[in-house]
């Protein structure tokens, strides 16, 4: 098996807890409308399926989505976001050992502001974003891309993600840890993907 040179974390549920902030804006904003949807809903369906899914107007999916994204792309939305269990030890610890980067689906800017906030700027060689390539992770290109800029194989990467989209990674010959959240635990993964319970998990990793 080829060495691992790289280490590519997801961010929205991976790192932070992001994807329960969204949840719960999600969820307090449809309650207003008379709906309430639960962490299964959404784990299965994610925020724009969720929306669509619902029975809404296409004038109130658009309102939603907009009263959402002016709230979550704001600096009230700082002080919600907490890195997951474990994480910060975890990204000290492995940076001496591997080169890390970032694989998200979400704007660089916002990224960005996640990295400042906690200050882990100096642990990423890289950043990953939504922009990168067209279709974002969906797209195979976009793990090739990180490999390229680090002059390594795929084969050489480690993406360690927690939904599908991350799991796209094996298309390209990457190394998959799938993390499940309390909400992608409702998912089914490809089964070239190995399955942990949590990031502390990820110091069982030996350079193979």
């Amino acid at each position: 098996m080829a060495t691992t040179e790289v280490i590519i974390f997801d961010v929205d549920g991976t790192l932070l807890n992001t994807d329960e902030v969204h949840f719960q804006l999600l969820r307090s904003v449809l309650l207003k409308l008379g709906i309430s949807i639960n962490e299964e809903f959404y784990g299965k369906n994610g925020l724009d399926d969720s929306v669509f899914s619902v029975g809404l107007s296409e004038e109130e999916v658009d309102a939603v989505k907009e009263k959402i994204r002016k709230t979550y792309y704001s600096d009230t939305i700082l002080p919600k976001l907490k890195l997951k269990q474990g994480a910060l030890d975890i990204i000290q610890n492995l940076a001496g050992k591997y080169k890390l980067a970032i694989g998200s689906g979400e704007k660089k800017e916002q990224i960005q502001r996640y990295l400042d906030h906690f200050k882990l700027n100096k642990f990423f060689e890289f950043i990953g974003h939504g922009q990168m390539v067209p279709m974002r992770k969906s797209n195979p290109l976009y793990f090739q891309t990180i490999a390229d800029f680090f002059k390594v194989k795929t084969e050489n990467c480690l993406m360690v993600g927690d939904s599908p989209h991350d799991a796209r990674a094996s298309d390209v010959g990457c190394k998959t840890v799938i993390i499940p959240s309390r909400f992608t635990q409702y998912l089914t993964f490809d089964e070239r993907c190995h399955i942990m319970t949590s990031l502390e998990d990820l110091l069982k990793i030996k350079k193979h």
